[in-house]
């Protein structure tokens, strides 16, 4: 297991740019990664790939109404005007939509209606995660960390509902962070479409 200081050091446009399968976001808002070209030549290069199937993202909605939203934007974005956050929450879904419009195939999003407990991006096997906190520096320049893992087996545990009992401790710390990106996939499909213009 790996652990930085700021996103940045874990090098995701280049993990991006190598996804071969899968690449699952559970991170909210994704307004910096549409101004980030690193990022987005990364996407592309992904989606370019015929074996790549899969890109999932669970996205807080612009005007969403779980009750949890208002104390939730205040720790992701604390400090900034509430304009500024409804600002990055339509350059957000912006992005989704141009993504899930021209890769209609591979792109799924997902509108976050359970209470996102860590951002979380996930590619391939490759597991990173960070922390929210209701702080002037926000969760990119936190400490993250990045673990190894058979995500497709986990997932498999998060679909069944199950954890084997031979399962060890490092395996069962990386369910858990697989298990909220899928419980949350799960919460976005029961909530039927979202806000993005088609079915989540």
């Amino acid at each position: 297991m790996k652990l930085v200081c700021g996103v940045g050091d874990l090098g995701i446009p280049a993990m991006f740019s190598r996804a071969k399968r899968r690449i699952v976001l559970h991170a909210s808002v994704y307004g910096p990664f549409a101004k980030s070209k690193p990022h987005l030549d990364g996407l592309e290069k992904a989606f370019s790939r015929a074996e790549f199937s899969r890109f999932d993202v669970i996205a807080v909605q612009p005007g969403g109404e779980n009750g949890w939203d208002q104390p939730f934007l205040n720790a992701l974005r604390f400090g900034i005007s509430r304009q500024s956050v409804v600002d990055e929450l339509d350059y957000s879904k912006f992005f989704l939509s141009e993504l899930a419009r021209r890769y209609p195939e591979k792109v799924n999003v997902y509108p976050a209606n359970n209470l996102p407990c860590l951002p979380v991006v996930i590619v391939d096997d490759c597991i990173c995660f960070g922390q929210y906190a209701h702080a002037c520096v926000h969760a990119p320049q936190g400490f993250w960390g990045c673990v190894e893992a058979d995500v497709e087996k986990l997932f498999g545990w998060a679909e069944s509902g199950e954890v084997p009992r031979e399962a060890d401790a490092e395996e069962i710390a990386a369910f858990r962070l697989v298990s909220e990106c899928s419980r949350a996939m799960k919460c976005g499909l029961d909530g039927g479409e979202g806000d993005y213009g088609f079915a989540c």
